[in-house]
């Protein structure tokens, strides 16, 4: 007996079935979709945190450094003046080493001489006998002039064996041969107590290094590698191949991936890292994954097209908002923001004059505002072009926005070459000042500029203190006549209102 032909499925089952099998792949697809943004979410949020803690990290780094320069400037300075080897052990301990007891964390500073004694000791009238004849400072500043403000490898100092970072300078005698070096120390338990407050997680880890490779600070600590040489890492070639970057590797001291971020401290040869084990980023995103998995199978059991079509409308609408704020906030900056050298704009700069001088009205601040532009900038533009021109505006900006303070102060571009700055809470005198040091800050730019005096591009700045019911308008024609004076006058200087006086300032 044959058996009988096989039923075929009827068209509603087929198409029930191929609606179930089709909403199943399609919830899958979504889902497996999720988990990849989910995980790269995770990533870039922690990179972008690490980022911002590794500029945390290296600006803090890098002032502490100045800071510590500055005191061993203060000693060089002193030791070439002769009139201090004159003076009582006392006071001339006072005179040396006055600036070094403000350097928070800073330690000893000593004088050596040329074979490496110390002469003089910020802890002592009479200097402790140390030597540092061997320590690669000194032999480095001895065979080298231009060496500047030297970042040695890390010491152990007696008596208690604490590590420190060595910063030194040298010494020369009026001739120029070398005259021995000053030498500060920066307690690396210092760094390690300032690194403490950031964190992205117990097991984050934040590095200092020299380009050289020694590990210098490393947050959590461990004693037996400070000092160690990171050279031998498949990876540090990475470190000095950009300024900064990002990248995952195996971790040299802990055998770990880690996420690295990593960045040149100012103009020191120093590096500073910022590591991220990946299981930390994983953890951020694993089990989330994990939870939409089970939720998914379940919801794939009876009520998958619903759930699709749901899902399908909240992304809609997720994105359909997502744009109109991200509109919104493109129009928003648009409308406040110079487009060419992302300087606030006319409108912003008005807004910011109208708080500025409420608040001085009711304070009784002084108010100042200066008005500045490039000397003989047509004449730029028809010699170099106009592209060149948009670049010395934009080099004016970056001049700007490192001179001023925000958000208390505020810097726009007022149209052309014309430029503005508004300063609350400084007077005539030092909004002068002020000028001054931009006027200058550009000038150290060196920027080509044939048909001007001195051959590079110079600033013209009038300075204008806001008067007791002055209202902004006559404040700007006030900047502007003295702009216009500092014009007149030659150009590449700067020029106050005439009339300024104390009782004429907003009250």
């Amino acid at each position: 007996m044959h058996p009988g032909p096989r039923r075929r499925p009827s068209a509603a089952s087929r198409t029930l079935a191929a609606s179930i099998v089709a909403a199943t792949l399609v919830i899958g697809a979504t889902s497996g979709l999720m988990i990849m943004q989910m995980r790269r979410s995770a990533w870039d949020q922690v990179g972008h945190v690490s980022r911002n803690l590794l500029e945390s990290v290296e600006h803090l780094v890098d002032r502490n450094i100045e800071l510590y320069d500055l005191s061993l400037q203060a000693v060089v300075e002193g030791l070439r003046n002769p009139e201090v080897d004159g003076l009582a052990p006392s006071l001339r301990q006072l005179v040396l080493f006055d600036r070094a007891a403000s350097a928070t964390g800073l330690g000893a500073i000593l004088a050596l001489d040329p074979q490496g004694a110390a002469f003089a000791d910020s802890t002592a009238e009479v200097p402790r006998p140390l030597r540092f004849p061997d320590a690669d400072f000194f032999r480095i500043h001895k065979e080298r002039e231009d060496a500047g403000l030297y970042i040695g490898k890390p010491l152990r100092m007696a008596p208690d064996g604490r590590w420190v970072i060595p910063l030194s300078r040298r010494l020369t005698y009026a001739d120029g041969a070398f005259a021995g070096v000053v030498v500060g120390t920066i307690d690396i338990g210092y760094f390690d107590a300032l690194f403490s407050h950031f964190s992205l997680g117990d097991q984050s880890r934040i590095a200092v290094f020299r380009e050289s490779g020694e590990l210098l600070v490393r947050t959590p600590r461990r004693e037996s590698v400070i000092g160690q040489s990171l050279t031998t890492a498949a990876h540090f070639p990475r470190y000095l191949e950009h300024r900064s970057g990002q990248f995952v590797a195996v971790s040299h001291i802990d055998p770990a991936e880690v996420l690295i971020s990593y960045g040149r401290i100012g103009d020191h040869s120093l590096i500073a890292t910022v590591g991220v084990p990946t299981t930390v980023i994983a953890a951020l995103w694993r089990p989330k994954a994990m939870a939409i998995v089970g939720l998914v199978m379940v919801l794939c059991g009876g009520m998958i097209g619903l759930t699709l079509a749901l899902q399908r409308e909240l992304e809609r609408r997720g994105k359909a908002e997502e744009r109109a704020l991200a509109a919104n906030r493109d129009l928003a900056r648009l409308a406040h923001t110079d487009g060419l050298t992302g300087l606030p704009n006319r409108r912003q700069f008005d807004e910011a004059f109208a708080r500025a001088r409420g608040e001085a009205v009711r304070t009784g601040a002084p108010l100042s505002l200066l008005l500045l532009d490039a000397d003989r900038f047509k004449r730029y533009n028809d010699t170099y072009g106009h592209l060149a021109g948009d670049e010395v505006l934009r080099a004016v900006a970056r001049v700007l926005q490192r001179q001023v303070r925000e958000p208390e102060e505020t810097a726009c571009r007022i149209g052309g070459e014309e430029f503005a700055v508004l300063l609350p809470g400084i007077s005539g005198p030092d909004a002068a000042a002020r000028a001054e040091c931009i006027r200058r800050a550009l000038a150290r730019l060196r920027i080509p500029h044939i048909g001007n005096g001195g051959g590079i591009v110079t600033l013209s700045l009038g300075v204008a203190e806001v008067f007791r019911d002055e209202t902004a308008g006559q404040a700007f024609s006030a900047a502007d006549a003295a702009l216009y004076e500092a014009k007149r006058q030659g150009r590449n200087r700067v020029m106050v209102r005439p009339g300024s006086a104390e009782g004429a300032r907003i009250a």
